[in-house]
């Protein structure tokens, strides 16, 4: 009897598939932002998500660079980072806004033979992976010009010119947040236009989709916009509470 249950277990695990043995890795970091006089919150939480997600990539790099495949492709870490920020995207577990500071819980968990089989396709596609190695290098300008700014505060108190620049970096950083490349294996489907501006029939103020006062917007008069020259257009004007560039 013995040695027929064992005999059955062997069958079993022989036709289970191989992908179910395949290790899952998860990595989890938190970041803190805190405001200067040139954010908002949406600006606070654009910058805070970028960093942690910074973070989370370069730990799974570290551990990437380790893995045996990935030796073989000769990448460096930096490399790494930039192509598997196209293959899997950050998970927010848990954020806060205290209005002075941004608090930011995100994880990434992926299926490790999936990824290095990604980056395998990604690194012998060309166009692809210069296309997010670019991502990642305008994210790094934006990413030190908002440092930049900051720094200098106290001699742009009031400089309309210097909030222009910090929120032309800080619309960057969202764009390379929410872009759509992935790795060549995937069906890409293609989205329909999001909208990045929201407004209301009853004012001429126009917000991000996340702002306090895009919430109160009832939808019978919710209008959306793709840019804000659509928005200027239409003659409205941006938020003064979450600051769209304008």
């Amino acid at each position: 009897m013995k040695v027929k249950i064992s005999l059955l277990i062997l069958a079993v695990l022989f036709l289970v598939p191989p992908s179910l043995y395949a290790e899952t890795k998860t990595f989890t970091r938190e970041y803190a932002y805190q405001a200067s006089e040139l954010d908002s919150k949406v600006s606070c939480r654009t910058i805070a998500l970028e960093q942690v997600k910074r973070l989370l990539l370069e730990e799974r790099g570290t551990y990437l660079e380790s893995e045996t495949q990935v030796k073989n492709f000769a990448l460096t870490k930096d490399r790494i980072q930039a192509l598997s920020a196209g293959i899997v995207q950050a998970r927010i577990i848990d954020e806060k806004w205290d209005g002075t500071a941004y608090r930011l819980r995100a994880e990434i968990s992926a299926d490790v033979d999936t990824v290095v089989k990604s980056l395998d396709e990604l690194r012998k596609d060309q166009k692809k992976a210069e296309g997010l190695e670019d991502i990642r290098k305008r994210a790094d300008e934006a990413l030190k010009e908002t440092a930049r700014l900051r720094a200098e505060i106290e001699s742009l108190r009031g400089d309309v010119k210097a909030q222009e620049k910090y929120n032309t970096s800080i619309e960057t950083l969202r764009s390379s947040l929410d872009s759509p490349v992935t790795a060549p294996s995937r069906t890409v489907t293609k989205k329909k236009a999001v909208s990045k501006f929201v407004g209301s029939k009853a004012s001429n103020k126009y917000h991000y989709p996340d702002c306090t006062w895009a919430q109160k917007i009832s939808p019978k008069n919710l209008i959306t916009f793709t840019n804000r020259e659509e928005a200027k257009k239409a003659g409205y004007v941006p938020c003064k509470v979450c600051r769209p560039p304008g």
